[in-house]
């Protein structure tokens, strides 16, 4: 398994912040694996322009039935690339922590041709992700440029036609089914599955900026705290296993978004784009 370590020039990283750096690292990989024509922000964007212009009400060609079929294909890539964020925020902020999240390259998850395993870093839940925002844009430009240079992207490109990508969590507790993740009994990748571990290493030991608590926060219980503890919603508490069957040991938790890779087979499929 190639390693590949990362340098973060943070003191610490809060729940905001380790949802960034997984977002990034998933655009990164959508488009240096070719599975998106463009980096994802431009991607996103030209698919919204699609969908904000006039639809035609009718197809004369075939030609124009395939660029529509493609249309549509790339609209639904960038839903589940969405979803698969929206999902990743909940699991950060809102459960136990989350010791590794794992994105697999391959038709399904048991013949996966490539993956890479990211052990994240703690998270510090005493700090507010917004009064770090300008420390962490420079983080994730920092992140993007050495993943992008590291020797095992650039000369790996193991992944390089239209594939899916699968994202997994693994945690110490079972986390709530409707947050959209499904229970994976010892899952291990194939023994062919080209491998690659991605580990942070924090430069900055804060100083100051830690010592002196500038994220101070008071404990307010707002009806919706109260209605959590009751019952009413899940929590990270609810969440665990029963004690009846014990604690799980780091399980593997499959989210529900899939990604298709969409990849512009031929010159004349760049009519869509104009």
């Amino acid at each position: 398994m190639d390693s590949i370590s990362i340098e973060l020039d943070t003191p610490l990283i809060t729940q905001g912040c380790a949802s960034r750096i997984v977002r990034t690292i998933v655009e990164l990989l959508l488009y240096n694996r070719t599975q998106i024509p463009f980096p994802y922000t431009t991607f996103r964007a030209m698919v919204k322009k699609l969908e904000s212009a006039d639809p035609t009400d009718a197809t004369h060609s075939v030609a124009e039935l395939r660029l529509q079929k493609q249309r549509e294909k790339a609209q639904h890539v960038v839903q589940c690339v969405e979803m698969l964020f929206d999902t990743i925020d909940k699991i950060l902020s809102n459960h136990p922590p989350i010791g590794e999240l794992m994105i697999v390259f391959g038709k399904t998850i048991y013949t996966a041709k490539e993956a890479f395993i990211i052990t994240l870093p703690a998270i510090d839940r005493n700090h507010i992700g917004e009064n770090h925002q300008r420390s962490l844009e420079k983080v994730l430009r920092k992140l993007g440029l050495q993943l992008t240079l590291c020797d095992q992207l650039v000369s790996g490109q193991a992944v390089t036609s239209d594939t899916n990508i699968f994202v997994m969590v693994q945690s110490p507790c079972t986390l709530h089914p409707t947050l959209g993740v499904n229970l994976l009994d010892n899952f291990q990748l194939p023994k062919k599955c080209v491998k690659y571990e991605i580990n942070f290493k924090m430069t900055n030991n804060g100083g100051d900026e830690t010592m002196n608590g500038c994220c101070k926060r008071l404990e307010i219980y707002s009806e919706e705290e109260s209605m959590a503890q009751s019952g009413t919603l899940p929590t990270a508490a609810q969440a665990t296993t029963p004690e009846s069957q014990g604690p799980l040991s780091n399980e593997w938790f499959l989210l529900d978004a899939v990604i298709s890779g969409f990849s512009i087979k031929s010159p004349k499929e760049n009519v869509m784009w104009k």
